[in-house]
């Protein structure tokens, strides 16, 4: 008979891996700041403090985690087809640089229409990136992993170029796009420093969620990531699912750069990167690519984020140490899914 506490027994397993995780990397990256002369309970401390207990701080935290949330669905659309898009950077980049142009050239125009121009050429620039890579994938089983990380180098490059070159604002001295107004970009909500864009994020990983556990196609999507063979034998069209599932994701990635664009930017600066992408995979690896944990876990990743930014000033911690502390934990969650000991004992 099936056992009834089976399913509650996952779901806290699930649960308890990441959260293992991150104390145990807590404790390595404690020793880590005791090592060059902190005090890691004060660090600790101060970084509590001004993000939970003062409502700037829940402001920030929130906004952090709204273009990481995007990216970490990104990463888990694809992830859940079998697939891993490293090329998420090159592809917030290619969007966020169509939105900019784009934006500056619909002054004047009703602001909920610029917006939605906005986010869909962002959606199209992203797409469009991860066309060739999916194409490959589809008609020639061609590595993914190999083609979109290629594309990033291009994609920083190309930005850099056209803002450098063609797109460049010649009235400032820094080589950028002309500048989105400020009025026609997403409100602020409620006179605090969280804008609409918080919003989008949460609904766009709603409907995804919604989309990918109940709509056939998001059935078809993880029959091909779980079982290609068995998807083929249930007449799943495998090749094209796969690079429906990258095309999707680009195009989530591109969203991620517009919604940055239309927020907090207004502007595409050359050699911007904000590097989203090595966050999402640390993202999704917390959440154990469930998507209903990826909001839990892009507002713990937000909480680095904010740290990176804040603690410099009020601890004298490095920014540098929060990407050290996502690394730790990206290894800590590798060593449980490694499990040696379950392999010897199915050997």
């Amino acid at each position: 008979m099936p056992d009834p506490h089976g399913h509650w027994r996952a779901v806290i397993n699930s649960l308890a891996t990441p959260i293992l995780a991150v104390i145990l990397a807590t404790g390595v990256c404690s020793v880590a700041l005791l090592l060059v002369g902190h005090n890691p309970l004060a660090a600790w401390q101060a970084l509590i403090q001004r993000a939970f207990l003062r409502p700037a701080g829940v402001q920030e935290m929130l906004v952090a985690a709204a273009p990481l949330l995007l990216a970490g669905v990104a990463v888990a659309v694809a992830a859940r087809a079998g697939l891993w898009n490293i090329g998420i950077d090159g592809q917030v980049l290619v969007g966020a640089l169509a939105a900019a142009w784009v934006g500056t050239t619909l002054e004047g125009t009703p602001r909920i229409l610029l917006w939605a121009v906005v986010l869909v050429t962002g959606v199209i620039g992203g797409l469009a990136w991860v066309a060739i890579p999916a194409l490959l994938r589809a008609r020639f089983g061609t590595n993914e992993i190999v083609t979109t990380i290629m594309f990033n180098y291009v994609a920083l490059s190309l930005t850099s170029w056209l803002v450098k070159g063609p797109l460049r604002d010649d009235t400032i001295v820094a080589p950028q796009t002309a500048a989105i107004p400020p009025t026609d970009r997403l409100p602020l909500l409620a006179n605090t420093r969280v804008h609409a864009g918080v919003i989008l994020a949460l609904v766009v990983w709603g409907v995804v969620t919604w989309w990918l556990h109940r709509s056939t196609a998001g059935f078809d999507i993880k029959a091909t990531g779980e079982n290609p063979r068995a998807a083929i034998h249930a007449l799943i069209p495998v090749g094209l699912v796969s690079a429906g599932a990258l095309l999707a994701s680009g195009a989530l990635a591109g969203l991620v750069g517009a919604g940055d664009i239309l927020s907090t930017k207004g502007t595409f600066q050359a050699e911007w990167n904000p590097g989203y992408g090595l966050t999402a995979f640390a993202l999704v690896f917390l959440a154990r690519k469930n998507f209903l944990a990826l909001l839990p876990a892009a507002l713990f990743l937000g909480l680095l984020s904010y740290g990176a930014d804040v603690m410099p000033r009020a601890a004298g911690v490095p920014s540098a140490f929060f990407a050290f502390y996502e690394g730790v934990i990206l290894i800590v969650l590798a060593v449980f899914a490694w499990q040696p000991w379950h392999r010897k004992q199915m050997l």
